[in-house]
């Protein structure tokens, strides 16, 4: 009778379907178009910096939206997980904050401005640089977005953080299915505590590398759950795209096809040599799929992979940093991508040759630092403002964890238990050759921060079962097939889009007449969303992206790592633009700063003259200083 009570067409299932979504994507885009200084300002500020009494509640709040059955919960559900995501992204825009990857919440730094300009670079038509090479999938798939929010960064980086919220729900949504709502946002936390960390907000690879990977457990939890031989060998393919996209602990993908080729065994078998054969070629696609993006759109001189033989090097040194070869061996920076990567690797092998032990140290080093107390550690991402309390909930984890393996123990034919426990085995073997002190907060392990998150969650199921806690699977009978289709349709856009959208923002006329008085030139495009304005102390308005006073962005800048950088900022002057843009003229990155009364209007291409500054403390950020900009083209 309840139905009835709603229009005709919503008894439609995809229609209902569709309504879910585009009311949750609307209220997504709301937060972040919206600039509400007394509600959303502190509101995402706390849900994007806060822990000790954000996380509780947010608990409480996501436990009564996941508890609510049928499609009214799916939409509270859906639109709570994408309000979380949206609001991290606004805090992030609202405070301004700096970091070693971005300048006041966009300007992208180090490795992010190789993946932001070897985008626009493929949208020009030319090929990505050898640092993106040796990874390009993320840089095609920001080329892609890039092209469809009409090169907008900020719109850009909305869409990345849908993504990874939309793959958060469809994972959460399953374990509910399995293990209950109290496991589902569980998970659900944890992977939005990892994700707020270092990912939000930034253009690097760990956006698609944890979404990817994200989906694929979604999709190999489904298939245990109907026992799919089709979806868990598809899951394996999504994994190891995710994998190619942000490289990490390779090893999971060896254990979880040992893991599928023994539990799709046959009666009175003992291993399925059909799957692992199917297995490996779906891996082998992967690989292969990486290796077809290099090829079309990579520099001849990019190596995949290229910066395992630094961290290898490292490993064989008794545990050092993927720096160290450099600093022992400085003469490899005078030598070519190829040549450099090829002796890389025989200084290594040399290396092992004629001290192995140092091997087995840096082994042992990388594993202490996982379950150490530092930054590096197997947790060091659910963190907040007080010690104790990190502590107090890192130790919480570690015990869960426990309690998973000896779920595992008592039933070690579960389908779900066996699988995570194979994929944890197979990170640890990874440990050694992705050290944790490489990056903070498990930034390499994007890729595989799901598996590592199922562990404990499983193991809180398995508390509350022995606590007799009545927290029971949630049964969908709808059996929504979104995931699958959401997976192919960014699988696709990943692969194919590169193909689609490179050069379609060719531009023929890339030279200019001098600038006067001894100044270069630069040919850039001026896009909207890719900048920020820094304005006087007395100017009036909200600070908020784009728009930052003086005061603001000073104290910011101080959240950088290089200090020579931060002396530099500190030192622009109020009335000035700052954006990160490829130039068409050198075909090089360019960090722009020059005055805001002097900018066109958004699309125009322009000439700006100016001077690239040679100080060699911070001449590795390509900082371009203009004083005059004129137009080429609107």
């Amino acid at each position: 009778m309840r139905e009835s009570k709603f229009p005709s067409f919503l008894h439609r299932f995809w229609i209902r379907e569709a309504a879910v979504y585009l009311a949750a994507f609307f209220i997504f885009t709301l937060i972040l178009l919206n600039r509400s200084p007394n509600l959303l300002r502190p509101l995402s500020m706390n849900l994007q910096f806060g822990f000790t009494w954000v996380i509780p509640l947010l608990f409480i709040v996501l436990y009564l939206a996941f508890s609510i059955p049928g499609w009214p919960g799916s939409l509270i559900g859906l639109t709570a997980t994408l309000a979380l995501f949206a609001l991290a992204l606004a805090g992030i825009w609202a405070s301004g904050h700096t970091q070693s990857v971005y300048i006041s919440g966009l300007i992208p730094l180090r490795d992010a401005q190789f993946y932001y300009v070897d985008a626009l670079r493929l949208l020009a038509g030319r090929n990505i640089s050898e640092f993106s090479a040796a990874r390009p999938l993320f840089a095609g798939l920001l080329a892609t977005i890039l092209a469809i929010t009409g090169r907008d960064l900020m719109i850009a980086l909305m869409a990345l953080t849908a993504i990874n919220g939309l793959a958060c729900f469809f994972a959460a949504t399953e374990i509910r299915r399995t293990h209950g709502t109290l496991a589902s946002v569980f998970l659900l936390i944890f992977l939005f505590l990892y994700y707020r960390y270092r990912t939000v907000g930034s253009v690097m690879s760990e956006n698609i590398g944890l979404a990817l990977s994200i989906i694929a457990v979604t999709l190999l939890w489904r298939g245990i759950t109907t026992n799919s031989f089709k979806l868990v060998l598809y899951a394996l393919f999504i994994n190891t795209l995710a994998l190619n996209a942000r490289p990490g602990p390779f090893f999971v993908l060896p254990a979880l096809l040992l893991w599928a080729s023994w539990y799709y065994r046959k009666p009175n078998h003992r291993f399925s040599w059909h799957f692992l054969l199917l297995g490996l070629l779906a891996i082998a696609a992967g690989f292969g799929a990486s290796l077809l993006i290099k090829q079309f759109f990579g520099a001849s001189s990019g190596v995949l992979f290229s910066q395992f033989s630094y961290a290898l090097y490292g490993l064989a040194s008794g545990g050092k940093s993927w720096s160290y070869i450099f600093q022992v061996h400085p003469e490899l920076s005078e030598m070519s991508h190829p040549e450099l990567i090829s002796t890389a690797y025989e200084l290594t092998f040399d290396l092992i040759k004629h001290n192995p032990v140092l091997l087995l140290q840096g082994a042992l080093h990388n594993w202490s630092i996982l379950f150490s107390n530092s930054w590096y550690n197997l947790f060091s991402y659910v963190s907040g403002e007080n010690s104790y309390v990190n502590s107090i909930t890192r130790w919480s984890l570690y015990i869960l964890c426990i309690l998973g393996l000896i779920r595992w123990i008592q039933k070690i034919t579960d389908p779900y238990m066996s699988c995570i426990v194979a994929a944890t085995a197979g990170i640890l073997l990874s440990v050694p050759f992705v050290p944790p002190a490489d990056a903070y907060g498990m930034r390499l392990y994007a890729a595989s921060i799901i598996f590592i998150g199922m562990l404990p969650t499983l193991g809180l199921a398995f508390l509350a079962e022995k606590l007799k806690v009545n927290f029971k699977p949630v049964v969908d009978k709808t059996n929504s097939q979104t995931v699958v289709w959401f997976s192919a349709f960014l699988t696709l856009v990943l692969l194919m889009g590169p193909f689609l959208v490179h050069g379609t923002s060719y531009i023929s006329q890339v030279t200019a007449a001098p600038c006067q008085d001894d100044m270069t030139y630069i040919i850039v495009v001026f896009d909207s969303g890719n900048s920020i304005q820094i304005v006087r102390e007395k100017d009036p308005g909200l600070d908020w992206l784009p728009r930052f006073h003086y005061g603001i962005f000073k104290r910011n800048v101080h959240g950088l790592p290089d200090t020579n950088l931060i002396d530099w900022l500190e030192n622009v002057e109020p009335g000035t633009t700052l954006f990160y843009t490829f130039d068409y003229h050198s075909n090089r990155e360019a960090l722009v700063v020059i005055p805001t009364s002097k900018l066109p209007r958004l699309g125009s291409i322009m000439k700006l003259c100016g001077q690239w500054q040679s100080d060699p403390a911070v001449k590795t950020y390509s900082i371009f200083v203009s004083e005059d900009a004129t137009i080429i083209s609107e």
